[in-house]
């Protein structure tokens, strides 16, 4: 338990520093992060996905 909460504490300060640079953190980012920090997805495959979000919402 006490893993989990440092690492989700260290990802909500990796955000807030994300969002102080001026870039977008949307709470689909923030789920995107813990899946790849959980193992549920790899790098290749969360680029894939964030890149056919984008695609779509472009149509």
């Amino acid at each position: 338990m006490q893993n989990t909460f440092s690492r989700e504490l260290a990802l909500d300060s990796s955000l807030a520093s994300t969002k102080m640079e001026g870039f977008e953190v949307t709470e689909q980012t923030r789920q995107d992060c813990l899946r790849l920090l959980d193992g549920r997805v790899s790098v290749p495959e969360l680029v894939r996905e964030i890149t056919a979000r984008k695609l779509k919402k472009a149509e």
